[in-house]
């Protein structure tokens, strides 16, 4: 996975430069919060019309794993 970063870390961007059938592992303090995640990856999914991001977290937040399917 590749963080785009502008002014702040563009997180769509970023979240469809994971391939697809990979997952990538990141830490929000380094990222977004698992808040801006879930939201992008949801507007993501709504336009690609199906669940092409899943978002989890083991540690309530503090890691992030997305799976691009």
């Amino acid at each position: 996975m590749k963080i785009i970063i502008e002014n702040k870390v563009n997180t769509p961007e970023s979240l469809l430069t994971i391939e697809k059938g990979e997952t990538a592992r990141v830490e929000a303090i380094n990222f977004a919060s698992l808040s801006t995640v879930r939201s992008a990856a949801s507007r993501l999914n709504q336009a690609a019309g199906f669940i092409e991001f899943e978002i989890t977290t083991p540690d309530n937040g503090a890691t992030i794993i997305i799976k691009r399917n």
